[in-house]
């Protein structure tokens, strides 16, 4: 069955941002390779990997075309994460915790639409329990990094 426009562009908008997602924890990875924080990012990213495809098949079955890209937010990402990196470690994990809470705010907002088939709820629940969760963990990687010197971008 086919979406409403504006749910299917929302869908597409969240797609772009898990898409953006991947990108900003690939570069946040460079920051923190061979550091405590490395494999909590590698299954963040992971996770955002496994919610574009969940996306992707929900666009698909419901009518849609997957983007090729991230788009817009992608690329004022890049730039965001780039800086960041050289003042210090707090800030890019600021700045992937501020994507999260995008995320979860946009999973939200499609959950708000009382015209959503239960598939498409429970998909997006479980989208939305995720973004929580990863708020929850870069939050706890926050309260530990002060005790950590700061380390140079390789």
């Amino acid at each position: 069955m086919a979406l409403s426009k504006p749910l299917m562009d929302s869908l597409v908008s969240q797609y772009r941002g898990e898409l953006s997602a991947i990108e900003a924890y690939d570069r946040a990875l460079q920051k923190f390779s061979g550091q405590p924080e490395e494999n909590a990012l590698l299954q963040l990213r992971d996770e955002h990997r496994a919610a574009v495809r969940r996306l992707g098949a929900l666009i698909r079955n419901h009518g849609g075309v997957e983007p090729e890209g991230s788009g817009v937010w992608g690329s004022l990402a890049t730039g965001i994460e780039r800086l960041a990196s050289i003042v210090n470690d707090e800030v890019p994990l600021r700045v992937l915790h501020r994507g999260e809470v995008v995320g979860y705010e946009g999973y939200a907002k499609l959950l708000a639409d009382p015209l959503l088939s239960p598939d498409v709820v429970q998909e997006l629940q479980a989208l939305l329990d995720q973004s929580q969760n990863h708020l929850a963990r870069l939050e706890t990687m926050l309260q530990e990094l002060p005790a950590a010197p700061n380390r140079p971008m390789i």
